[in-house]
């Protein structure tokens, strides 16, 4: 009878054994699926998002075009091959809005997080008015997009500088007149050889 007991808990071992074994197996199974789950989903977007790069230089084009045509005649608007395309961008940037993409938002300073600073240059007296000083956005070169919620292209901004020789100037109380012939300030002569 002992013997018996015996082999009654080898085999109850052995059960309990291939039980663990069977749950290990079927969480990493579970385990599986998921990555393969999370797999396509990152490769779905990659193709998405590779699809809407490619796209974007179109929409640029497309959006040139018509401000071009609607800034050269009054009448384009009317016109309705330029209507047609308006509905067209329009349609294409649902589509386009449906997959993610949404416009960054180019206003007040420069952000290097969202933006990309092709140039610089001193502002205009209105759009320093205008509060567009030192480091504001003064002119948007390329539009910018992000793909939900990351970025897919960064906006290409030209960034307003301040005028170095007027600030030193200011900050050491020199004159207009002498500002022009500061040691700092550039003489014709430079400007001359630097083009030749």
């Amino acid at each position: 009878m002992s013997k018996q007991r015996e082999e009654y808990k080898q085999l109850e071992e052995k059960v309990q054994s291939l039980e663990n074994e069977l749950k290990r197996a079927v969480a990493d199974y579970h385990n599986l699926e998921k990555r393969v789950a999370e797999g396509r989903s990152e490769l779905t977007s990659w193709g998405t998002n590779e699809l809407v790069k490619k796209l974007l230089p179109v929409l640029d084009h497309l959006e040139k075009a018509l401000d071009g045509v609607n800034g050269s005649d009054e009448n384009a608007g009317q016109n309705g091959w330029v209507k047609g395309v308006e509905l067209a961008v329009k349609e294409f940037k649902n589509v386009l809005q449906s997959e993610g993409l949404e416009e960054i938002v180019v206003e007040g300073n420069f952000n290097p997080a969202l933006q990309e600073a092709v140039d610089t240059k001193e502002p205009s007296s209105a759009e320093a008015s205008e509060g567009k000083g030192e480091n504001g956005i003064l002119e948007i070169v390329q539009k910018g997009y992000t793909m939900n919620g990351k970025i897919l292209r960064p906006a290409r901004v030209v960034v307003g500088k301040k005028n170095v020789i007027a600030s030193e100037a200011k900050q050491s109380g020199l004159e207009e007149e002498e500002i022009a012939t500061s040691p700092s300030a550039p003489r014709n002569d430079e400007a001359e050889e630097e083009s030749k």
